[in-house]
């Protein structure tokens, strides 16, 4: 009887292919961890360029704040007290720093850290009587600038308050009356000048020479705010005309919203701050901050979106709003005049 011979497992046998998925598994997720390797080391560069990009030009990250739909409106957060009627704010871009002006008592600026508690004010400038009331940050040296209109003067002081120096024009104004004031991404400053006649809003270059003058022949009357966009469109606060005017590059106007009592309608506007093509506009006699979309190439007009807060003392209601900042992740900062508080609002 022949015996039935045994399988041997050669080299190129059927039982010797079978670890082959195996292998190829493995080397699948070899593969697939010098991937994800891969794209971890090319975060990490971005991130590194980023942080040396900072250092080298130590100007704000943009563009950071959230995707907003056009319709929402910010919801009230929290509100500062310890400052006795607030007309100005400012806020540093990640919000460890809120400045605001006091303007009865003792005037002042006062500094809160980024949960509401007083921390320090500013020091007070050479001369005998200051009253502060605007404030904006050099987006490129983050110095606080604050205008005093009774003294026709702007101070310069470091994040911490301590006084650097006067701003002074190159060439000397007279009458000079600065009020509301807001820079542009090249770093310009822009005030509105309540004591030329007219009242104008004026644009100065990094070394105070006067690069222009807009809205000369537009009967501006206390025009209290200002704002640039993206886009290089002026947003100016006229006060008691109850109006918010977009001047386009040229410095005419292309948009604007009135005094009424319609949707959208203005009655004594005076803070304004743009972010996300949002222009947000403190009402003071609104009880209210209207929020309008920014003016559109080819569009031609300011767009109501709607509007937050509302007449009380209570959380999320206002008392003669005088002024709006925003900070980099769009936080939403309101200078609650009657209430003597400072108003957080976010998305």
């Amino acid at each position: 009887m022949t015996a039935t011979p045994a399988i041997t497992q050669g080299a190129t046998g059927t039982p010797d292919a079978a670890p082959a998925p195996a292998d190829e598994e493995r080397r699948d997720g070899r593969r697939r961890k010098f991937l994800l390797l891969f794209l971890l080391l090319g975060a990490l560069t971005v991130l590194l360029l980023l942080a040396i990009w900072y250092l080298l030009f130590r100007e704000p990250i943009r563009n950071v704040l959230p995707i907003v739909p056009d319709q929402s409106m910010p919801g009230y957060s929290t509100s500062m007290y310890g400052v006795d009627r607030p007309y100005g704010v400012a806020v540093t871009a990640g919000g460890d720093r809120v400045y605001a002006t006091q303007t009865n008592g003792t005037y002042g600026v006062l500094i809160f850290d980024g949960g509401g508690k007083p921390i320090g004010q500013f020091d007070t400038p050479p001369g005998a009587s200051h009253v502060p009331v605007y404030l904006a940050l050099n987006p490129q040296t983050q110095e606080v600038y604050v205008s005093d209109r009774p003294a026709g003067a702007i101070w310069i002081y470091d994040g911490n308050g301590h006084y650097l120096r006067q701003y002074t024009p190159a060439a000397p104004i007279k009458g000079w009356q600065p009020l509301g004031m807001a820079f542009d991404g090249a770093g310009n400053l822009y005030v509105t000048d309540v004591g030329a006649q007219p009242q104008v809003i004026e644009e100065f270059d990094k070394d105070g020479v006067l690069v222009r003058t807009i809205g000369s022949g537009d009967g501006l009357s206390f025009p209290n705010g200002v704002a640039v966009d993206d886009a290089g469109i002026v947003y100016v606060t006229d006060g008691d005309n109850g109006r918010l005017i977009a001047y386009g590059t040229d410095g005419s106007i292309v948009a604007r919203i009135g005094r009424g009592v319609g949707d959208g309608n203005l009655g004594l506007p005076r803070g304004v701050v743009i972010a996300k093509d949002r222009v947000y506009v403190a009402d003071n006699t609104g009880q209210t901050v209207f929020v309008y979309g920014v003016v559109k190439p080819g569009e031609g007009r300011l767009s109501f979106l709607g509007a937050f807060g509302g007449q009380g003392v209570s959380d999320g209601q206002f008392q003669f709003p005088n002024d709006v900042a925003v900070d980099g992740r769009g936080r939403l900062y309101v200078a609650d005049s009657g209430n003597d508080r400072v108003q957080v609002w976010s998305y």
